[in-house]
């Protein structure tokens, strides 16, 4: 996994999303920062300066840069995905840049090259298979699913998978559930591969698996597609 600083968690101003691990949830976390970039290498260049400071050492997460390639009617062209091993990591990381000077200098850097903050969410696999941090290009698939139907979809989605993946050629896939943040979908579909040729190969064999058909029709009731992006690191 590249290592690119991402803080604007502190333009809002955020406080520790998961305060203890009481729920039930150990991480990892998945904090996503969905940006709108008018020039993507100043923003690279602030942020490996942050990242070369002593607050951006003792930054703790693993912190991808990806591209919106497509994303229908997004008006970000961005998003940074932050992974957090636990909530005292991502406690750590949002006082790191409540205290740091380095920080703020980052955060007066960006915004005079008019980035521009889009969305913000954050949450946990609830199925994470093959090592996602090996591909570098993912079809993502916003959806929102109720809360009573959480289950169902999961087990439609995971038996789907492993009927793909005994006849096709698949790598890392899985479900995030959005614990905050859950305004536009409540959970995430993603699909990785090496290349935009080899995901095209992924989700063409997939779409056409008669495995593929059923899923379709078990969850039409209970899922709402909202957005799909390709997607680059």
């Amino acid at each position: 996994m590249k290592h690119i600083l991402f803080v604007v968690m502190s333009i809002f101003l955020s406080t520790s999303i998961f305060a203890n691990d009481d729920d039930g949830v150990n991480g990892p976390y998945y904090a996503f920062y969905h940006l709108q970039v008018p020039n993507p290498g100043d923003l690279i260049d602030s942020m490996n300066r942050f990242w070369s400071s002593d607050c951006g050492k003792e930054y703790p997460a693993d912190v991808a840069l990806s591209q919106e390639i497509f994303n229908g009617s997004y008006t970000s062209t961005h998003f940074i995905i932050n992974t957090f091993q636990n909530s005292a990591d991502q406690a750590k990381a949002v006082e790191i840049m409540r205290s740091c000077k380095a920080g703020i200098k980052f955060l007066q850097e960006i915004s005079a090259d008019g980035v521009i903050p889009t969305m913000q969410y954050m949450g946990y696999a609830l199925i994470d298979e093959n090592d996602w941090t090996q591909d570098t290009v993912f079809a993502k698939f916003d959806i929102s699913i109720e809360p009573e139907s959480e289950v169902a979809f999961a087990n439609a989605y995971l038996k789907m998978m492993n009927e793909v993946f005994k006849d096709t050629y698949v790598r890392s896939f899985g479900l995030g559930a959005v614990y905050y943040g859950r305004d536009r979908f409540t959970h995430w579909v993603w699909t990785g591969a090496k290349s935009i040729p080899e995901l095209t190969d992924i989700v063409i064999e997939r779409g056409t698996h008669p495995a593929y058909a059923t899923f379709v029709n078990d969850v039409k009731d209970i899922r709402t597609v909202v957005n799909s992006t390709q997607v680059q690191i």
